[in-house]
């Protein structure tokens, strides 16, 4: 029953006749959107609670890296927004990590 399913899906997947409806658009990019801010929130979590490690300028320049991440995927994925901000602070955050290493070391 559901290999004859799959196989079914696949199959019009493969050749063509298989065309995605605007729902499961929808619910994949918003799935997709949501796993990559849960990441991003669990890894900015992770990077602020580790005692061991970096310093703390360190710490909080990957905190906000990963809260970047995680808001770019919300916000640009998720949602279908074309905002420039969360990519703008993907960057910001990348260049305050690299100056939080050259400047107050590992």
């Amino acid at each position: 029953m559901i290999d004859g399913l799959l196989a079914q899906l696949f199959g019009e997947a493969l050749f063509g006749r298989y065309t995605p409806s605007r729902r499961a658009q929808l619910l994949a990019r918003l799935f997709f959107g949501l796993v990559g801010a849960g990441l991003g929130i669990a890894g900015a979590a992770f990077m602020t609670l580790r005692p061991d490690g970096a310093s703390p300028p360190m710490r909080v320049a990957l905190a906000l890296l990963f809260l970047s991440i995680g808001a770019f995927w919300l916000l640009n994925v998720g949602l279908a927004r074309r905002w420039r901000w969360p990519g703008v602070l993907v960057a910001a955050s990348l260049i305050a990590l690299i100056a939080a290493r050259f400047i107050f070391g590992p």
